[in-house]
C-alpha cells in the first residue's frame, strides 16, 4: 500500500496536470509548469514519474481500475430486461468522474488519453459483452475485434456527446440509447434474436448442471 505522503504528492501532480490542460494544450505543458502548479520540486516529480506521459497514463489507469470494479459480464436475459447493465454502468462511472473526462477528452487534452480510453472501452466491450454472447452462438460473421471496435466507437461517441450536453440525459437514458444504437447490429452479425439468446442461455445452464 502506498505511503500517504506518496499518495498526496501524486494527487497534487495529477491535479496540477489536469488544471493546466484546462488552460492550454497538453502538448505545450512542461514538467516545470506541472511542478510549479503542484508546488513541488522537479526532483520530487522524477521520483514518481518518468515524464508527463507517465503521469497522464497513471491518471487514466486510476479511471480504468475504478470502472473495472463496477462491471460484470452480461447474461443472455439482460438483453430482454430494462435493468442497468454494461452501458449504464459505464455512464454512471463517467458521471462520477465527469470533470476528469471532460478535461481528458477535450480538444486541449492529449491524443494519448483519447487513444488509451478508446482502447480500454474496446477491450471491456469484448470481454463483458461479446464473449458471453459468442460462448452461446459461436464466431460472428465479422472479426470479433472489429465488432468490439464498432460497439466501443459508438459508446465513445455517445460519451463525448453527453459530456458536451450536460444535464440532457441521465446515465440510464444514455445507456439505453447506446443499446438501441448497437444491439440491432450485434444481433444481425450474430444472426440471432434476443429471445434465442435467452433460450440458448437457459439450455446451456441446464446442460452444465447435468
Amino acid at each position: 500500500m502506498e505511503d500517504r505522503r506518496v499518495q498526496r504528492t501524486r494527487q497534487l501532480l495529477e491535479r496540477a496536470l489536469l488544471e493546466l490542460i484546462e488552460e492550454r494544450n497538453y502538448e505545450s505543458i512542461t514538467i516545470q509548469q506541472i511542478t510549479d502548479r503542484a508546488n513541488v520540486g522537479r526532483a520530487t516529480f522524477y521520483l514518481h514519474y518518468r515524464d508527463k506521459e507517465q503521469l497522464l497514463l497513471a491518471t487514466i489507469q486510476r479511471l480504468q481500475e475504478d470502472l473495472a470494479r463496477q462491471l460484470e459480464p452480461l447474461r443472455p436475459a439482460d438483453f430482454l430486461q430494462e435493468r442497468p447493465v454494461l452501458n449504464e454502468q459505464i455512464f454512471r462511472h463517467v458521471e462520477r468522474y465527469r470533470h476528469l473526462y471532460e478535461v481528458l477528452l477535450s480538444e486541449r487534452g492529449a491524443a494519448l488519453a483519447r487513444h488509451r480510453l478508446m482502447a480500454y472501452l474496446t477491450s471491456q466491450v469484448e470481454h463483458f459483452l461479446l464473449r458471453p454472447l459468442l460462448a452461446l452462438v459461436g464466431e460472428p460473421a465479422v472479426p470479433t475485434s472489429l465488432l468490439a471496435s464498432y460497439v466501443s466507437g459508438t459508446l465513445y461517441t455517445a460519451i463525448t456527446w453527453w459530456l458536451e450536453h450536460p444535464g440532457q440525459n441521465t446515465p440510464e437514458e444514455m445507456g439505453q440509447l447506446v443499446r438501441k444504437l448497437t444491439l440491432p447490429a450485434i444481433f444481425a452479425v450474430l444472426g440471432v434474436a434476443p429471445e434465442q439468446l435467452v433460450s440458448q442461455g437457459r439450455q446451456a445452464k441446464q446442460e452444465s448442471g447435468n
